[in-house]
């Protein structure tokens, strides 16, 4: 039976930052999308993308994974519901992987304090939006520390690949597999058919 993950969507979500991220997950975890509210959100490209639960709706201890993408942060620059929802998800020791803006998500919810992170906001950003330490803030492709993973946006490919290794499911040789197909390198099971 396969685990559980979700993916946090809102309005003006950016879809292929975590592309990667649920594209490998499929493999060992069911992937269900949670929102604020039970209503179509838009994402940055155009998708409408209906959530198949809110959070009124989960306490998220039956989910070992949670992505949150980035994005236009207006609309949920002052989502607390959502703050105190990710801190106690983060409590619980669960996998937790942000990206680009999304990694505000996190900020906000306390998850970052004292622990490495990467965003792809600017200093003035994030002292604008507040909740950011910034001792702790690394210009690096991504971050892991313990069950948190960050990530620039740009490094959306790598973002998967390290959430695949946090859930530990794959051995090395898949992985590597991934990591060239992901990056455009090879394909090995065309390679084998030829």
């Amino acid at each position: 039976m396969k685990r559980k993950a979700l993916l946090f969507i809102f309005e003006g979500f950016c879809e292929f930052e975590v592309s990667t991220a649920i594209s490998m997950l499929r493999s060992t975890h069911d992937l269900y999308t949670i929102a604020l509210a039970n209503h179509a959100y838009r994402s940055e490209a155009g998708l409408n993308v209906l959530p198949d639960i809110t959070l009124k709706e989960i306490d998220g201890s039956d989910y070992d994974v949670l992505i949150i993408p980035g994005g236009d942060l207006k609309p949920i620059a002052e989502a607390h519901e959502l703050f105190r929802w990710v801190a106690n998800f983060a409590e619980q020791g669960k996998i937790i992987a942000a990206i680009c803006s999304g990694v505000y998500v996190l900020a906000k919810s306390k998850v970052l304090q004292d622990i490495p992170y990467t965003v792809t906001l600017t200093k003035e950003q994030r002292e604008f939006l507040g909740g950011f330490q910034e001792e702790n803030y690394r210009y690096q492709p991504f971050v892991v520390h313990g069950h948190i993973l960050t990530a620039q946006g740009h490094a959306f490919v790598d973002f998967g690949i390290e959430l695949t290794k946090m859930i530990g499911e794959l051995d090395k040789e898949t992985i590597m597999d991934l990591h060239d197909f992901y990056h455009g390198k090879k394909n090995r099971r065309m390679e084998e058919q030829n």
